[in-house]
């Protein structure tokens, strides 16, 4: 078995491969594939245009002869997995914040959404708020403002205690639970205190993977 992890930032892959070795996976089953170009395109493009969208999809669909999965683990390319036909793939190619969102749709109470770059906005809303979804069950989703500035930079101390600030202030205003809606967030977790720790996406989502290739595979 093994899963393909398709990267816009190098940094991401110790947040995955930290989530395999929580989750019992050993790291050979992970392949990291890192391409920081798709980012600053669709940055400079402010979203995903269609023709990134279509390139995006055809190298994506040119991999899966030689994995068992593939997760986006990049928020601002994720949407394009949401056009996929998963049902009956061989590889199937998932968005890693969509198991994120359905864990916030499962839990009770209200949740804040934090997200530290601009260009992941729209699709964040689109997944965390969908249409099909009552109104009052909506997550707020919140901007940190200047946090991804500070990621590019170099900064990540200052990246970090950006997010660990914006975790407090939600759980200050009420929020029951918070969720980091981009991998790189998750690299906060060691400057949040254990009883405000919010929702990660790397190990729900390698959860959901080798639970549905588990499944595939009896």
């Amino acid at each position: 078995m093994t899963i393909a992890c398709l990267h816009t930032a190098a940094s991401n892959i110790a947040i995955f491969d930290a989530a395999a070795h929580a989750s019992g996976m050993p790291l050979a089953q992970l392949s990291h594939l890192v391409m920081p170009h798709l980012l600053a395109e669709a940055e400079l493009s402010g979203g995903m245009t269609a023709a990134q969208q279509q390139r995006l999809t055809q190298m994506l669909h040119s991999l899966t002869p030689w994995f068992d999965a593939i997760l986006i683990t990049c928020s601002t390319l994720g949407a394009v997995a949401d056009g996929m036909d998963n049902a009956q793939a061989r590889c199937p190619i998932y968005r890693t914040d969509r198991m994120l969102a359905d864990e916030v749709h499962r839990l009770a109470g209200s949740t804040q959404v934090l997200c530290a770059a601009e260009s992941t906005l729209a699709s964040t809303r689109k997944l965390f708020c969908p249409p099909t979804l009552p109104a009052v069950r909506h997550p707020e989703v919140r901007l940190i403002p200047g946090a991804w500035a500070a990621f590019k930079a170099g900064q990540h101390e200052k990246y970090h205690a950006m997010i660990a600030e914006a975790v407090q202030q939600a759980r200050t205003q009420g929020a029951d639970q918070v969720a980091l809606a981009q991998v790189s967030m998750a690299a906060a977790l060691p400057h949040i205190p254990p009883a405000l720790q919010p929702l990660t996406s790397p190990q729900l989502a390698l959860r959901f993977v080798l639970a549905h290739i588990n499944r595939r595979d009896r």
